[in-house]
């Protein structure tokens, strides 16, 4: 980074030493409304799910060079007082939530989006680098926000940003050290920047498979609680059913749908058709949602894969590609 202009230096030496106070009263409050909010809407029985997990006051020498930057791009004039300083970036503040899976940022867009108000105000659109990773493989919700303290001299706001991520996506940027690349003038060995993006894949396949996993054991748990109807077969009991012939086709009852799977009935065996087959069996190339295909209630034609009883694990695929996409254009011309 390129040394820092005399004179932007001494004016955040002096925003940071004047509004320091204000800028920790920001970030106590930002953190409470927050998991205020958190706990108010997701109503969860795991808190951990969901948490505020680290928020943080942006260093004196962060500040300066964040400013120069953006006064390099012709993106800001140079600030001329220290309120000035305080405005010219957007995250004086900052928050961080961090979520068990994918599905569970949904929650946290939606306790972030509830906490909005007359202390808490949104500045432009979310940044959703989870659907739009960054080059380097970066994975994150940015909410540019507002929030308004008092600092013993009436109501003032101070900028703010709120990060989303999942705990894979939050160790990425522990373990790759994700700060170092955030300068733009910070030119890093590409190697660094392929593996950087690799480890980030890696770990986006570990959010899927944990998704899934939290999915299909919460829809199991609820149709064993709730309905009973499937109950577990006792592998120990000697009175299991012989598995289902893999490679046979049979009519399956859809009985949950959700991103990345659906859960079928199949000849009273519970099996699971993933994303994966879906897209295969269609021979299409890009991520696919199972829901756009299948509901809840249809009946589906469906290969066996593989089956195993006494794990009570039964893996589906398709068996027709033709009905999936009259299913999805039906779908999408209702819609």
């Amino acid at each position: 980074m390129p040394a820092i202009d005399e004179r932007l230096q001494e004016l955040v030496g002096q925003a940071t030493e004047q509004l320091t106070r204000r800028w920790e009263l920001a970030e106590a409050q930002l953190t409470a409304v927050l998991q205020d909010s958190i706990d108010t809407e997701c109503d969860l029985n795991d808190p951990d799910r969901v948490k505020v997990a680290a928020s943080r006051i942006k260093s004196k020498g962060r500040i300066a060079e964040k400013i120069q930057r953006r006064i390099k791009n012709r993106e800001i004039e140079p600030p001329q007082t220290i309120e000035e300083v305080q405005n010219s970036i957007f995250d004086i503040i900052g928050a961080r939530i961090i979520c068990k899976t994918l599905r569970d940022v949904d929650l946290a867009a939606k306790a972030v989006t509830a906490a909005y108000g007359p202390q808490l105000e949104q500045l432009g659109d979310p940044k959703d680098y989870i659907r739009n990773p960054k080059p380097s493989g970066y994975r994150s919700v940015h909410y540019l926000l507002r929030i308004t303290v008092d600092d013993g001299n009436g109501p003032v706001q101070v900028p703010c940003e709120v990060q989303v991520r999942t705990m894979m996506q939050d160790a990425w940027g522990e373990l790759t050290h994700e700060n170092s690349y955030k300068s733009g003038d910070v030119a890093l060995p590409g190697l660094f920047l392929d593996l950087s993006r690799h480890m980030a894949d890696l770990m986006d396949q570990v959010d899927q498979l944990a998704l899934t996993l939290a999915e299909a054991s919460e829809s199991i748990m609820t149709q064993m609680a709730v309905h009973n109807e499937f109950p577990l077969i006792d592998p120990d009991s000697g009175n299991h059913r012989p598995a289902l012939e893999s490679g046979k086709v049979y009519l399956g009852r859809v009985l949950t749908t959700g991103r990345n799977y659906a859960l079928v009935l199949v000849d009273q065996f519970r099996g699971l058709l993933g994303a994966s087959e879906v897209k295969r069996c269609l021979g299409l190339e890009n991520f696919v949602e199972v829901s756009d295909y299948v509901l809840p209630g249809d009946s589906l034609q469906v290969r066996i894969l593989e089956h195993d009883p006494a794990r009570d694990r039964l893996l589906l695929e398709p068996a027709d590609p033709e009905d999936l996409r009259r299913r999805h254009g039906r779908r999408r011309t209702s819609s």
